[in-house]
């Protein structure tokens, strides 16, 4: 069973089971997979790892287009418009900092994806570093989560947080879907991870 993080040093340690660990791991990589810039096709200007860098230094200098909003409703919150009064603003701000902003995003999600990946479970070591990517690398998966979930307000998750404990006390309604149960406890342990993460970060 999970147990909050605890900082002992200069080190953050928790404690995860192994089918625990999978789970966020697993949503880790898919909101990473989810938010990255798309590759260039092998053989394409810009594949391999010196392209990657021109990229990144010639994205959003001009040359492009209008690059539109997000269709995805998950991906817009990752990627919210920086004028929402301006649709103008908005997308000439968009053409400039998306392609740096969803590769920063990417980059810090796989941080924490490689600090989990060496941990040795029960026991989960971080150093301050690894443990400010999981800090944020898990809101980015609770954000897509909670779109995914349909939550809009603090009312929202709190109902939502009902709804499960009504269902690990075998109170379940007849008519909730399963996959909703699954992600409302996604979210609701992620959440809890996070909030023991930050306070022992604070310490």
């Amino acid at each position: 069973m999970a147990t909050a993080f605890r900082r002992k040093g200069g080190r953050l340690v928790g404690k995860l089971e192994p089918e625990e660990l999978e789970v966020v791991l697993e949503l880790l990589r898919l909101t990473r997979g989810f938010v990255a810039p798309e590759e260039p096709s092998a053989g394409e200007p810009g594949a391999g790892q010196e392209g990657e860098s021109l990229r990144e230094l010639v994205a959003g200098l001009g040359d492009e287009g209008p690059v539109p909003e997000p269709e995805d409703p998950a991906l817009r919150r990752l990627l919210p418009p920086a004028h929402r009064d301006d649709p103008e603003q908005a997308a000439d701000f968009r053409r400039l900092t998306q392609h740096s902003l969803r590769s920063r995003k990417a980059a810090t999600l796989a941080t924490a994806v490689a600090a989990l990946e060496e941990a040795d479970p029960p026991v989960v070591s971080l150093d301050e570093g690894q443990a400010h990517a999981l800090v944020v690398g898990l809101t980015d998966v609770r954000l897509v989560l909670g779109e995914r979930l349909g939550l809009e307000t603090d009312e929202d998750a709190e109902r939502l947080h009902e709804m499960l404990q009504e269902v690990l006390a075998g109170r379940e309604p007849a008519d909730v879907d399963p996959h909703l149960v699954q992600q409302a406890a996604s979210y609701d342990f992620l959440t809890w991870l996070q909030e023991t993460l930050t306070s022992a970060l604070l310490r």
